[in-house]
């Protein structure tokens, strides 16, 4: 039932196994004695009967010093497999290991042996098994004061180069001391792992939301997670840093890094959608008149704008390209000869009868040269 405890306890490695606490979707959770003592024993499931199995995401960036069992491991072999998943119950340990010494509030680890953590038993003040965050009664007036602590230890976690990547109220403990952070075998490395940023966002986001329907005042703090990432990037991440509370505005580059469309917000009403649009240009939809001129007017007579927006960019030409537009032209009938010429198009200027008379003339001529020519031949 509790096999690899049994193997601890023929080796002398724990002195007694007391009970089990709990049971979760990787791992069990036993009280067992060591040194004299009291600890917990997490004991991992195997990968077929766990229930989080999809942790390829979580897994980028992690690497083992031996080179031939990180081959194996991403040809995944047998023995690759068994390898990476002697890996990933370690992985937990380094971490505890690595978090405790920089001042995170972790259970201390005692010891990994035979894929078996021991770890400290984390107390509540009355000396009991801690309760999880998402059991406890959260006055309002400890929200707050609970949040910009939990804020504080993942701002230590992420100076390490540490991301929870599962950080939720299921996995933090209200120890004596504060609150304790539990669980990370699906650790992320900040700087290995090219998804670390909104692995990141979704933990603060996670506990922010969270005491924020205790206390609604925490909405105010919905940009921390982005601060705080913005500092670590920068190199300006120190263990006292405190977000400053105001939202900000992703700039244009960024916007456009994102993908982000910038448009209009709903309450600023047509206006604002209008001024958004690229201007349409009446470029071919006929001509212009000139009023010292008397020239033909198109139908659309208003001003072409310019042909560059404001920052730069063309207008976009498949939406502003106007649909082709039919002109009816009407040619006046030659007069006969002598005959007034006939009215022409209303937005032609009419032909002097003197003049439509010579053309009558010369168009006759030409006409009898032609059938001469061709009677010669």
């Amino acid at each position: 039932m509790h096999g690899p405890l049994e193997t601890l306890l023929a080796e002398g490695v724990i002195e007694e196994i007391c009970g089990r606490l709990k049971s979760g979707k990787e791992a069990d959770l036993w009280l067992v004695r060591h040194a004299g003592e009291i600890v917990a024993a997490k004991v991992y499931k195997a990968r077929h009967a766990r229930s989080f199995r999809n942790n390829a995401a979580y897994k980028e960036g992690r690497q083992v010093r031996n080179t031939r069992t990180q081959r194996a491991m991403d040809r995944g072999s047998r023995f690759g497999q068994a390898a990476a998943e002697e890996a990933w119950k370690a992985k937990e340990a380094d971490a505890l290991h690595t978090l405790h010494a920089a001042g995170v509030r972790v259970p201390k680890p005692v010891l990994f042996y035979e894929g078996v953590l021991l770890m400290e038993l984390v107390l509540d003040p009355h000396g009991h098994p801690a309760p999880r965050l998402v059991d406890a009664h959260v006055a309002r007036d400890a929200a707050g004061t609970l949040y910009a602590d939990l804020r504080g230890q993942v701002i230590r976690m992420l100076r390490s180069d540490v991301i929870h990547g599962d950080l939720s109220p299921f996995n933090v403990l209200l120890g004596r001391q504060g609150p304790v952070v539990i669980d990370f075998p699906q650790v992320i490395g900040a700087a290995h792992n090219s998804q670390a940023e909104s692995f990141f966002q979704r933990d603060v986001e996670g506990l922010r939301r969270f005491f924020e329907a205790i206390d609604p005042s925490l909405r105010a703090a919905a940009n921390d997670a982005r601060e705080i990432w913005r500092a670590y990037v920068r190199r300006e991440l120190t263990p006292d840093f405190v977000p400053s509370g105001r939202a900000s505005h992703a700039s244009p580059q960024e916007a456009r890094a994102r993908g982000e469309a910038q448009r209009p917000r709903p309450h600023e009403g047509a206006a604002a959608r209008d001024r958004t649009r690229p201007e349409r240009s009446n470029h071919g939809r006929g001509t212009r008149r000139d009023e010292a001129t008397g020239g033909a007017r198109g139908r659309h007579d208003s001003p072409a704008p310019a042909r560059r927006e404001t920052g730069g960019r063309a207008p976009d030409r498949r939406r502003a390209a106007p649909s082709p537009e039919v002109i009816r032209v009407v040619r006046p009938p030659l007069a006969a000869k002598g005959a007034p010429a006939a009215a022409s198009h209303p937005s032609h200027p009419v032909t002097p009868p003197a003049a439509a008379s010579q053309r009558a003339d010369d168009g006759g001529r030409s006409h009898h040269r032609r059938r001469r020519r061709r009677g010669r031949r």
